[in-house]
C-alpha cells in the first residue's frame, strides 16, 4: 500500500500536463507597422489609387520549442524570419526635391528563451496559464529591392542582439493544442546613429543603413504574441 502510495505522489508530480514536458508552437508574431511602415509592408490596402499603410502589420513567423525543466519553469530555442519595409532616400537633380525608393528588409533570427509560470494566478499546471518569458535572440539581416528579389543591397548583413520580455496566457483548446497570447517589449542593440544625426548630413548608402537600425529598433519595440502549440511527449 506505501509502494502504490509513493508511486502515484511520484507520477502526479511530474512536470507539464500529464506528464507531457516538450511543446512545438508556430507563432506569427504580428508587429503595428505605425512607425515602419511603406508600400513593401507585408500587408497593405489600397484605397482608392493611394496605397495605405497606416494599419498594416509586420509578421515574424517563429517555430519555438520549449522543455520543462521544472514545475514552474521552461527553456526554449527559437527560430524566425523577418520581412518588413524600409528605404533609402535618393536626390532627383542636384539640389532638387528627394525622393524615396521602397526597400525590404529580410533575414533570420534565432535566439533562447526562459519562461516561468505563474501559479499563484492560474492555479494550473504547466504549460497551462500565466507566464512570463526572458528572451534573447541574434538577428541577421539585409535589404533588397523587392520581397521576391534574392540580390542583396548592403555587402555585409546586419547582426545584432536582441533581448525582450513577455507576459502573457497559455490556454488549452483540446487534448494537447495550446494558444498562447501575449505581448513582447523589446530592445534591438542598434546603433543609434539613426536617432542622432541629421539626414542632410547622410550619404544615399548612410541613410539606408540608418533606416535599417531604426525600423529593426522599432520593430521589436513592441510586439503581439499569437501563437498555436502542441505537447507531442
Amino acid at each position: 500500500m506505501l509502494l502504490l502510495l509513493f508511486f502515484g505522489v511520484a507520477k502526479a508530480q511530474v512536470p507539464g500536463y500529464m506528464g507531457r514536458r516538450f511543446t512545438i508552437f508556430l507563432e506569427a508574431n504580428p508587429t503595428p507597422a505605425f512607425l515602419v511602415s511603406n508600400a513593401n509592408n507585408a500587408a497593405i490596402w489600397d484605397i482608392g489609387a493611394k496605397k495605405v499603410s497606416r494599419f498594416a502589420f509586420n509578421f515574424r513567423p517563429q517555430v519555438s520549442l520549449e522543455y520543462l525543466l521544472g514545475r514552474d519553469f521552461s527553456l526554449g530555442f527559437s527560430y524566425g524570419r523577418i520581412q518588413i519595409g524600409t528605404d533609402r532616400e535618393y536626390e532627383k537633380v542636384e539640389d532638387g526635391p528627394r525622393f524615396k525608393d521602397y526597400d525590404v528588409l529580410r533575414g533570420q533570427t534565432a535566439g533562447i528563451h526562459f519562461k516561468f509560470y505563474d501559479f499563484k494566478r492560474s492555479s494550473s499546471l504547466a504549460p497551462i496559464g500565466y507566464y512570463r518569458t526572458i528572451s534573447l535572440y541574434v538577428t541577421q539581416t539585409n535589404t533588397y529591392d523587392t520581397k521576391k528579389s534574392t540580390v542583396k543591397q548592403f555587402k555585409n548583413d546586419f547582426v545584432y542582439p536582441v533581448i525582450s520580455f513577455s507576459g502573457g496566457r497559455q490556454t488549452m483548446l483540446a487534448k494537447g493544442l495550446i494558444l498562447k497570447t501575449g505581448v513582447e517589449l523589446g530592445y534591438c542593440a542598434v546603433p543609434m546613429n539613426w536617432f542622432v544625426e541629421s539626414g542632410n548630413e547622410q550619404t544615399v548608402q548612410e541613410y539606408a543603413g540608418y533606416q535599417v537600425h531604426e525600423n529593426l529598433f522599432l520593430h521589436y519595440l513592441f510586439n503581439i504574441n499569437v501563437a498555436l502549440g502542441y505537447t507531442p511527449f
